[in-house]
């Protein structure tokens, strides 16, 4: 017999992480309640659940990106970046893998990192509306794949774990 909306337990940090426990994906749980991912989310992130590897690279991303600036490669590259960290590939589409080895190859070849700032000008082939560069890396730079400036929160963990090369690559 199946089970219905009705007959579940009321939806409650408790409940996610004993179905987590039991092999459900938030999304599954959602689907189960008829509830959004996000609300899943939401109970998890207020009540203090334990995060999957995602969602601590999401919280851990260094950068408040507007919408509109977040529409480019190196935006992107980083988050799948931080979803290689996260997942070392697996489960990780194969087009994102090769965009990524692409990424870190381009950034070691130039000896570039990536920089955002709100107020960088449009520049042509890497972001149509500003907020994104390639830079010559400095010293200071250490071996993040990333430049630290005023629009940057970077904590312990990301500076250490996450923002720098991968030890093995896609």
């Amino acid at each position: 017999m199946k089970t219905t909306r009705e007959q579940l337990p009321r939806l409650s940090l408790e409940v996610i992480e004993a179905l987590k426990a039991a092999g459900e994906t938030e999304a599954d749980i959602a689907r189960m309640y008829g509830v959004t991912p996000q609300a899943v989310s939401w109970h998890v992130h207020t009540y203090g659940g334990k995060l999957t590897d995602r969602q601590v690279i999401r919280r851990e991303y260094p950068f408040k990106v507007p919408e509109p600036l977040s529409q480019c490669a190196p935006h992107k590259r980083l988050r799948d970046h931080g979803e290689y960290m996260a997942t070392r590939g697996n489960g990780m589409k194969d087009y994102k893998l090769k965009r990524l080895r692409s990424f870190y190859r381009m950034l070691r070849e130039n000896n570039w990192v990536v920089e955002f700032d709100p107020n960088i000008p449009p520049i042509p082939g890497v972001s149509k509306r500003g907020g994104w560069a390639y830079r010559e890396r400095q010293e200071s730079d250490e071996d993040l794949l990333i430049r630290v400036n005023e629009y940057t929160t970077l904590s312990e963990i990301g500076r250490h774990r996450i923002w720098r090369f991968p030890s093995v690559e896609p």
